[in-house]
C-alpha cells in the first residue's frame, strides 16, 4: 500500500507540475506571441483548436478509435451556441452549456451506432453521419443554419449584460483550456483511464476479462466530444458567425494532422500539433503564399515515416540524446 501510495503521490505531481508549466505558458502567451510572428485573435484561435485536440486524444489516443467525424461535434455545437445568441440570450455561459449539451447528445445518439465497429468500419461510420450532418445543414436545416452564407447576424457574447473584449474571450478559453488539461490528465493517470488503454491493446482481451468494454467506448467518445463541442462553442464566441464549414470533412481532418504531427496518445502533443498548425497556416503560410499546404503535407508525411510520435516523440529522442552525451561526457 506504501508503494501504490508513492506512486499515485508522484502522478499528482506530475499532473500539477505539467498543468502549471501549461498555465504559464497559456497565461502569458498575449505578452511574447507576437514578437514571433503572432497577432492578436490568433493566440485565442490557437487556444481553442488546442481544446479540440486535446479531447479527440482521449478518443484516439486513450481507445484506439480514429473518428473522422468529430466536425459533427464541432460544427453542431456552435450552431447551438449561435442560434442561442441569435434568438435566446448573448449570455456566454448559457451559449456554451446549450452548445455542450447539444454536443453530448448528439454524441450518445452516434456512439450507440458507430462503436458497434472497430477500426476502418467505425472511421468510415463517423466520417458517413459527420458528412450527412453537413450536408443537411446545407440542405433541410439551411432555413436555420443559413446554408452556404453560414450563420450571421450574431451579437458579440456578453457576460452580465457586458459585451466581452478579445482579450476576455482569450482568458475564458484560457482557464477552460487548463481545466480540461488538468482533467485530461487526471483522467489518463486513473484507473478508468488504464481501463481505457486496455481497451485500446486488446479489447478482445479485456471483455474476456469480464470487462464491459462497451461503457468504456462510449465514455470516451462522449468525454472526446463535450471537448469537441465545448471548442466549437467558443469558436463562436471568439467570432461571432458560424460556417457550414465547421461541420465539413476538412475539419475533423485538421485536427487528426494535428494530433499526428504533436503525437497521438500524449495529450500534450496534439494541443502542440494545433499550435503549429495555426501558426504555420496563419503566419508562416504568409511567406509560402499559395505552396503552403504542399510544405504542410510534406511535414505530415516525414513525421507519419519517420517520427509516428511525432513532435513529442522528437522532444524525448532529442533529451535523451542530449543526457546520454552528457552522462558519456562525465565517464570520459
Amino acid at each position: 500500500s506504501i508503494r501504490i501510495m508513492s506512486i499515485l503521490m508522484d502522478n499528482n505531481k506530475k499532473i500539477i507540475n505539467q498543468t502549471s508549466i501549461l498555465a504559464i505558458i497559456i497565461l502569458t502567451l498575449p505578452f511574447w506571441f507576437e514578437f514571433v510572428g503572432g497577432y492578436g485573435g490568433l493566440d485565442t484561435k490557437i487556444l481553442i483548436w488546442a481544446l479540440f485536440a486535446l479531447g479527440f486524444d482521449i478518443l484516439l489516443g486513450m481507445t484506439g478509435y480514429l473518428s473522422f467525424g468529430h466536425a459533427a461535434f464541432f460544427g453542431t455545437a456552435a450552431y447551438a451556441t449561435g442560434l442561442t445568441f441569435l434568438h435566446w440570450t448573448t449570455d456566454v455561459f448559457v451559449g456554451i452549456i446549450v452548445g455542450v449539451i447539444v454536443a453530448t447528445l448528439l454524441a450518445i445518439c452516434l456512439g450507440f451506432v458507430t462503436l458497434k465497429r472497430t477500426g476502418i468500419y467505425f472511421s468510415i461510420l463517423t466520417l458517413a453521419f459527420g458528412e450527412m450532418l453537413h450536408k443537411a445543414a446545407l440542405s433541410i436545416f439551411s432555413d436555420y443554419t443559413g446554408g452556404d452564407n453560414g450563420l450571421t447576424g450574431l451579437e458579440k457574447a456578453t457576460f452580465f449584460g457586458v459585451s466581452m473584449s478579445d482579450q476576455a474571450v482569450y482568458y475564458l478559453c484560457a482557464i477552460i483550456l487548463i481545466f480540461a488539461f488538468y482533467f485530461a490528465m487526471r483522467l489518463n493517470g486513473s484507473p478508468f483511464g488504464l481501463m481505457l488503454r486496455g481497451v485500446k491493446s486488446n479489447a478482445v482481451r479485456m471483455q474476456y476479462t469480464g470487462l464491459d468494454i462497451q461503457y468504456y467506448k462510449n465514455f470516451s467518445f462522449v468525454v472526446s466530444a463535450i471537448y469537441a463541442g465545448l471548442a466549437g462553442s467558443l469558436m463562436v464566441v471568439y467570432e461571432p458567425y458560424v460556417a457550414v464549414e465547421y461541420l465539413h470533412w476538412a475539419t475533423s481532418g485538421e485536427v487528426v494532422i494535428m494530433s499526428v504531427i504533436g503525437g497521438v496518445g500524449t495529450l500534450i502533443g496534439p494541443m502542440i500539433g494545433a499550435a503549429f498548425v495555426q501558426y504555420f497556416e496563419n503566419v508562416v503560410a504568409a511567406f509560402l503564399e499559395e505552396q503552403w499546404l504542399l510544405i504542410l503535407g510534406l511535414i505530415f508525411m516525414i513525421m507519419v515515416a519517420f517520427i509516428p510520435g511525432g513532435l513529442m516523440e522528437l522532444y524525448n529522442k532529442i533529451i535523451t540524446k542530449m543526457k546520454k552525451n552528457y552522462h558519456d561526457g562525465e565517464l570520459s
